[in-house]
């Protein structure tokens, strides 16, 4: 029954109605759910909240555990960011910010959302591919000579000894993957879950769907920074459109308001939602700001690969900017 639902669940395109997928639908329903729920009052703000963050946390270690590939997080993502940003636009009393601020606002989660596609686009170039071409395709290739042959023989049995008089301490970690048993470039892991080998891997982002590695990871870590800045201005200029603020500081003539009295906002189901919004953008920031210290101390620490967390440096300043001038440059 499901699966015929599943099927019969199309939408309008030009050549045919396209087949929604069950990831797909099933995100924006539980994001809707969760939202609609939680702004009814406070005891179901609180349910739906813990709820919400047991579910995904065990949806998250099974997935990591198991090592399945799959979209739903990435869809999850994708569906909070819409139901924001129409809600931002149509629920939270727009009277109340300043059109500075609103641009600001735009400008930061166009970029984050910029760097986040990026990152996923980007993924690709991370895939260590292998040849594949086949024994007829090669080139003619004539037969060697018996002195060559000999020849050969002496250069590989000298090579041999050479490399067992190598020092186990210096010699350099073997550039075969465990996994495919193919020669992969250095610093390169292979991914259980994409099922190839990454340069340069940072780890999978179930998030975003993709391996950090080599020819993303500095979007990556661009969307996290922009995306934390686009969450906090969201939520603050939420919370003090809802609540009763007060004045902090003013910066350059700008005044910096947070929020002080929040009692009244489960008065009206509008103000609830727009409440809601704000502390769903709070835990994302949360979220995304313990992935953003991780990135900097893996990457001043040049722990960000495999190779690298048996050879990061042990604090030092000057080996710490040495590493983040290799990542940037």
């Amino acid at each position: 029954m499901l699966l015929t639902f599943q099927d019969r669940l199309r939408i309008p395109w030009r050549g045919g109605a396209k087949q929604v997928a069950l990831d797909v639908w099933f995100s924006a329903l539980m994001v809707a759910l969760v939202l609609g729920i939680a702004a009814i009052n406070v005891y179901t703000a609180v349910i739906m909240f813990l709820a919400s963050l047991i579910f995904i946390g065990y949806g998250y270690y099974y997935v990591r555990r198991s090592l399945i590939r799959t979209r739903i997080f990435a869809f999850w993502l994708v569906w909070s960011v819409a139901y924001m940003s129409v809600l931002m636009e149509f629920a939270v009393p727009l009277l109340e910010f300043l059109p500075e601020e609103h641009l600001i606002l735009v400008i930061l989660s166009c970029i984050s959302a910029y760097c986040f596609w990026t990152t996923y686009r980007r993924s690709q170039l991370n895939f260590v591919m292998q040849s594949s071409v086949t024994e007829d395709e090669l080139p003619d290739i004539t037969e060697v000579t018996a002195a060559e042959e000999e020849e050969a023989e002496a250069a590989a049995a000298h090579t041999a000894l050479l490399m067992e008089s190598i020092d186990s301490s210096t010699a350099v970690d073997s550039s075969m993957c465990n996994t495919c048993h193919k020669y992969v470039p250095a610093r390169t892991v292979h991914c259980q879950v994409c099922g190839a080998c990454i340069l340069r891997r940072d780890h999978h982002s179930y998030w975003l769907n993709c391996c950090i590695g080599q020819w993303n990871h500095m979007y990556y870590l661009l969307g996290l920074i922009f995306g934390i800045l686009a969450l906090l201005l969201c939520a603050n200029l939420t919370l003090t459109a809802v609540c009763h603020p007060f004045l902090v500081v003013r910066l350059f003539g700008v005044a910096v308001m947070l929020p002080d009295d929040c009692t009244e906002v489960f008065d009206e189901y509008t103000l609830s939602l727009s409440f809601i919004v704000a502390l769903y953008a709070l835990l994302m920031t949360c979220y995304m700001l313990v992935a953003l210290v991780k990135q900097i101390c893996k990457i001043s620490r040049n722990s960000n690969t495999a190779s690298g967390r048996r050879n990061h440096a042990n604090g030092t300043l000057t080996k710490w900017l040495s590493n983040w001038k290799a990542f940037l440059f």
